[in-house]
């Protein structure tokens, strides 16, 4: 049997319980099907290491649990950097709560994605992935100073696009 079989295999035999139980540990069904994706996608990679003997019910909720935990984590850094940010750059009322709910977030991104390139690229290294401005030179091919400086673009532009 080949791996493709094997996949469809374990996607019939357990498909709907372990997009359950993904759909428990994130709360929302698009993302659970979308982990769910990426845990067939992970089985299938690793279905070589997988020996005769090994539970494959077990194997694929622990590679869909690791697939979840992954993306809880990631969502709370998210939060964390953005929340970080407004604290940093911005004076309005969400800077002085500290908190964003996911309507605001999605505004939020959704204004970071009309940026112009280097700006919306800078600007999510920085809060999304955290990264120091020296970092984030390494990873666009400028300065720290340039890097900076989209950063900071893209921060004015965001904050006056709020103010409208």
């Amino acid at each position: 049997m080949d791996h493709n079989d094997r996949v469809a295999r374990l996607l019939a035999a357990y498909g709907i319980e372990v997009a359950r139980h993904l759909r428990r540990l994130v709360r929302d069904d698009d993302i659970a099907q979308d982990l769910l994706q990426d845990t067939l996608l992970r089985a299938h990679k690793a279905l070589a290491r997988l020996g005769p003997a090994t539970n494959e019910r077990a194997w694929l909720y622990r590679i869909a649990t690791n697939a979840a935990l992954n993306w809880l984590r990631d969502r709370a850094r998210e939060r964390r950097a953005l929340e970080r940010h407004a604290r940093e750059t911005d004076h309005d009322e969400r800077s002085v709560t500290g908190r964003f709910d996911s309507a605001d977030r999605l505004e939020l991104w959704g204004r970071v994605a009309t940026l112009p390139e280097r700006q919306r690229v800078a600007i999510t290294l920085r809060v999304a992935d955290e990264l120091e401005y020296e970092e984030i030179a390494q990873r666009m091919h400028c300065t720290p100073e340039a890097a900076r400086a989209n950063v900071y673009q893209a921060t004015k532009t965001l904050r006056l696009g709020a103010l409208r």
